[in-house]
C-alpha cells in the first residue's frame, strides 16, 4: 500500500470542499441580486434615518418651541385690562419706546420664563398696530417698540439672576428692572425706519394675515416659521416663530415669538449620523404653492454644512451636481403650520444630501470583500496544512502582542481565545495591570496635591493654569490671579499648637472651596500661601468680580473653635493679577499678585486687592524705606554687640579665681 503524507492526505480534500464552497458562495451571491439589495439598503438607511431626524426636528419645533399660548393668553389678558381701563392706548402704543415702556416692563418676565420653558435661544414681543402694506408699498419703514431677549446657550443651568441672558431690544426701563447686561447692539427698539431695513417676516406675514384674516380664524392658525434673518447690526443669524397678539375686540397691537439660532438649530441635525466622512449634509428648504418652477426652494443659509444646493423634485428623489460629484437625496414635510391658517401652502422640508460614492460605498466595499476572499479561499485551501499547524501559536502570539502595544496609562483588556490556559492567565495580567495602574494614580495624584488640604501643589497648580491658557487662552479669554495669605498663623501655632494650625489652614481651603466652587482652579503654595485662579473664557469680567466678593464674603464668616470654645476669625490677605493685562503666564500673574497682597500686608491686612502699575510702585517706595531703615540701624547695632561681647569676657574672668581656690 502507498503510503502518503498527512499533508496530501489533508490537501486534496480541502481543496475539493473549497472548490465547492465557491461555487455555493457565487451562485448565491450573484443568483440572488445581492449586490443590488445592498445598494437599495443603503438608501433605505438613508431615508430611515431623516425621517427619524424629521419626526424629531417636528416634535421639537411643536411641542416644544412653539409652546406659546400660556404665554400669549396670559399678555392679552393683560392687555385687555389697561385698555378697558383706560391706561393703555392701542393706537399709540407704538409711536415710542417710551409710551411702550411699562405695559413691555409688566411683561418681561413672562417672556424670559417662556425662554427658560421652551428651551430656546431668544423671545421677542414686537408691537405695532398699524396695517404694514402701507410703509411696506411706500418703503417708509417706522421703528417699532417692542422687548428681544437672547440665551447663546439654552441647554446650560439657568442663572437665577438672570446672568445668562442678554437684552437685544428693550426700552430703559426694562434694562433698569430686570438688570440683564444688554448685548453690543442693543437698541430700544426694532429698527427699520432709521436703518432702512424692511420689515421682517416674523413681523409682516402674523400681522397682516391677522388683518385679513376670517373671524373664525385663530391666532394659533397664524403661527408663522420664518426664513433666516440677522437682527440689524448683528452677525447672529436665526429663525423664528411668532404668533399675534390681539385684544379681545379682535384689533392687532403686536406680535410674540421665539427664536432658534442657526447655530444651535445645526447642533440637532448632525450630519455626521448620516455618514461618519463628513460629506453628506442635512438641509432645510422651504416649498411654497404655485411655484413658477414647481420646486421648493432651497434654503442652504439655514444649514450648510458642505456647500450643496439641493434641489427636491416631486418625486422626492433628485440627482445633484456639485464640483462634478452625484448626489443622492431625499426630504420629507415638516407639518409645522395649520391646516385652517393663511400659510397652508408653505410647507418646510427636512433633507439629505449624500454623494452617491459615499452612500455606495459599502456595496463597492462589499464586492471587493467578496471578491478577495474568493481568492483568499482558494489561497487558505493550499497552505491548509500550515494554517492547522499555526492555529495553537496565533492565540499566544496575539495575548504578546496586546501586552507589549498597550500604554502603561491605559487598563489591559485581553480578548479571550476560548483555550482555557490562555484565558486565565490572561484574566491573571489584567488583574496585575489593575493594581500596578491603581498605584501610579495613587502616587500621581500624591505628587500633585497637598497632603493637608487636597488642594493642587504649586507645581501641578502652575501646570493646570498653563495648559488652560495653551488651549483656551488669548481672543475676549480673562483670567483672575488670585494670590492669598493667612494672617495670624504664627500667633495661632505658637499659642493653640500646630493641630489648630492645622483646622486654622483648612478652614482657609474650605472658604475657597465654598466661595468659588468650580469655577475656579486652587493651590496651596506653602505652609499659609493659597492660589487660585478663576477663567472665563468669554470675557465676563463681571462674573469673575462676583467670585471675588463671594469668596471675601465667604472669608469673612469662615472661623475655628479654639479649646477655650472662642471663635477665631479667618483672616487672608490678598492680591489679585489680571490676565492677559497682569501677565500671560503664571509665574508673572504670580509676581504681579504678590506685589497687590504685599500692599494688603502692609496696610488693611484681610483684604484682597487688584494688581496694578501703582501696587509695584508702592512696594518698591516700601522696600527701599526698610533698606533704609536697615542701613541707618547698622551701626547701632553692631555697636550693642561689641558692648555684649566685652560684659560676656568680663564675667568669665571673674569666675577664674573661684575655679582656682576650688582647685
Amino acid at each position: 500500500m502507498k503510503k502518503q503524507p498527512i499533508f496530501t492526505k489533508i490537501l486534496i480534500p480541502l481543496m475539493g470542499l473549497v472548490i465547492l464552497e465557491i461555487l455555493i458562495l457565487m451562485i448565491s451571491i450573484y443568483g440572488q441580486g445581492l449586490f443590488s439589495l445592498i445598494h437599495k439598503n443603503s438608501q433605505d438607511i438613508i431615508e430611515s434615518r431623516v425621517e427619524a431626524r424629521r419626526n424629531y426636528l417636528e416634535s421639537l419645533m411643536v411641542n416644544q418651541w412653539m409652546n406659546v399660548s400660556q404665554t400669549v393668553q396670559k399678555i392679552n389678558l393683560l392687555a385687555d385690562g389697561l385698555v378697558d381701563a383706560g391706561k393703555m392706548d392701542i393706537e399709540a402704543i407704538d409711536d415710542s419706546s417710551e409710551n411702550a415702556a411699562p405695559f413691555l416692563s409688566a411683561v418681561s418676565m413672562d417672556l424670559i420664563s417662556m425662554m427658560r420653558t421652551n428651551h430656546v435661544t431668544g423671545v421677542f414681543m414686537i408691537l405695532n398696530a398699524d396695517n404694514l402694506e402701507d410703509s411696506m408699498a411706500s418703503k417708509k419703514y417706522m421703528d417699532k417698540p417692542g422687548l428681544y431677549f437672547r440665551d447663546l446657550d439654552p441647554e446650560s443651568r439657568a442663572s437665577s439672576e438672570n446672568l445668562d441672558l442678554l437684552i437685544e431690544r428693550s426700552p430703559l426701563l426694562v434694562v433698569r428692572n430686570t438688570q440683564i447686561a444688554t448685548d453690543k447692539t442693543w437698541n430700544t427698539s426694532f429698527q427699520f425706519g432709521t436703518a432702512g431695513v424692511p420689515y421682517y417676516d416674523f413681523l409682516y406675514e402674523p400681522t397682516q394675515a391677522t388683518f385679513y384674516s376670517k373671524p373664525d380664524v385663530t391666532w394659533e392658525d397664524m403661527g408663522f416659521w420664518s426664513k433666516p434673518y440677522t437682527l440689524f447690526g448683528e452677525t447672529r443669524e436665526a429663525i423664528a416663530y411668532s404668533v399675534p397678539l390681539r385684544l379681545s375686540d379682535g384689533r392687532v397691537y403686536g406680535v410674540l415669538g421665539v427664536d432658534i439660532l442657526v447655530d444651535y438649530l445645526k447642533q440637532n441635525l448632525p450630519s455626521r449620523e448620516l455618514d461618519g466622512s463628513g460629506t453628506a449634509s442635512y438641509f432645510l428648504s422651504i416649498h411654497e404653492s404655485g411655484n413658477a418652477e414647481g420646486s421648493s426652494t432651497s434654503y442652504q443659509d439655514i444649514i450648510q454644512l458642505n456647500s450643496i444646493e439641493a434641489t427636491i423634485g416631486e418625486d422626492r428623489e433628485g440627482k445633484v451636481v456639485s464640483d462634478k460629484k452625484n448626489y443622492f437625496t431625499f426630504s420629507m414635510p415638516l407639518h409645522l403650520f395649520s391646516t385652517v391658517g393663511p400659510f397652508t401652502d408653505v410647507e418646510w422640508q427636512l433633507g439629505a444630501a449624500i454623494p452617491y460614492k459615499t452612500m455606495n460605498r459599502f456595496a463597492d466595499r462589499m464586492t471587493f470583500v467578496m471578491s478577495v476572499t474568493i481568492i483568499l479561499t482558494l489561497g487558505i485551501g493550499i497552505v491548509g496544512s500550515l494554517v492547522i499547524s499555526l492555529f495553537l501559536q496565533k492565540p499566544i502570539r496575539k495575548l504578546a502582542l496586546a501586552i507589549r502595544s498597550n500604554k502603561t496609562t491605559d487598563k489591559l483588556r485581553l480578548r479571550e481565545t476560548g483555550i482555557l490556559e490562555i484565558d486565565q492567565m490572561s484574566e491573571a495580567l489584567e488583574d496585575l495591570s489593575d493594581r500596578l495602574l491603581q498605584e501610579q494614580r495613587n502616587l500621581q495624584y500624591e505628587r500633585d496635591h497637598d497632603f493637608l488640604t487636597d488642594l493642587y501643589n504649586r507645581r501641578a497648580f502652575g501646570r493646570r493654569i498653563r495648559e488652560l491658557l495653551e488651549k483656551k487662552g488669548g481672543g475676549n479669554a480673562i483670567g483672575a490671579y488670585i494670590m492669598m495669605d493667612l494672617d495670624n498663623l504664627k500667633i495661632v501655632n505658637d499659642t493653640y499648637g500646630h493641630e489648630y494650625g492645622d483646622k486654622y489652614i483648612r478652614c482657609a481651603s474650605d472658604a475657597m472651596r465654598e466661595g468659588l466652587g468650580d469655577e475656579a482652579i486652587y493651590s496651596r503654595i506653602s505652609g499659609d500661601e493659597f492660589n487660585a485662579f478663576i477663567f472665563d473664557e468669554e470675557g465676563n469680567r463681571s462674573r469673575i468680580n462676583a467670585l471675588i466678593e463671594r469668596l471675601q464674603e465667604t472669608i469673612d464668616k469662615s472661623f475655628i473653635m479654639l479649646p477655650d470654645g472662642e471663635k477665631k476669625q479667618l483672616r487672608l490677605s490678598g492680591g489679585v493679577s489680571w490676565y492677559p493685562e497682569g501677565g500671560t503666564n503664571p509665574d508673572q500673574l504670580q509676581k504681579n499678585a504678590d506685589y497687590a497682597m504685599y500692599v494688603v500686608k502692609k496696610t488693611t491686612k484681610s483684604q484682597i486687592r487688584v494688581w496694578s502699575e501703582a501696587t509695584d510702585l508702592g512696594k518698591e517706595k516700601e522696600e527701599k524705606k526698610e533698606e533704609s531703615r536697615l542701613k541707618l540701624d547698622a551701626p547701632r547695632q553692631e555697636a550693642e554687640l561689641k558692648k555684649e561681647e566685652r560684659k560676656t569676657e568680663l564675667e568669665s574672668r571673674e569666675k577664674e579665681p573661684e575655679t582656682e581656690q576650688k582647685a
